[in-house]
């Protein structure tokens, strides 16, 4: 591939994302909303930091 064509490509790619970019976030945000998606993932606790002690 010639490097301007990859360059534009690289625009082009670039102005897409900015312009696309809410509308991409609000999907993934819909997605990981979801009922079902809440449902398959386990329910995130705290985990408490487990102390060892060193042999000296």
């Amino acid at each position: 591939m010639e490097p301007i064509t990859l360059c534009g490509a690289v625009i082009v790619a670039f102005g897409l994302w900015v312009e696309l970019e809410p509308l991409f976030m609000k999907v993934a945000r819909a997605i990981s909303n979801s009922t079902i998606m809440t449902a398959i993932s386990p329910a995130t606790t705290v985990q408490k930091p487990l102390y060892v002690k060193y042999l000296t």
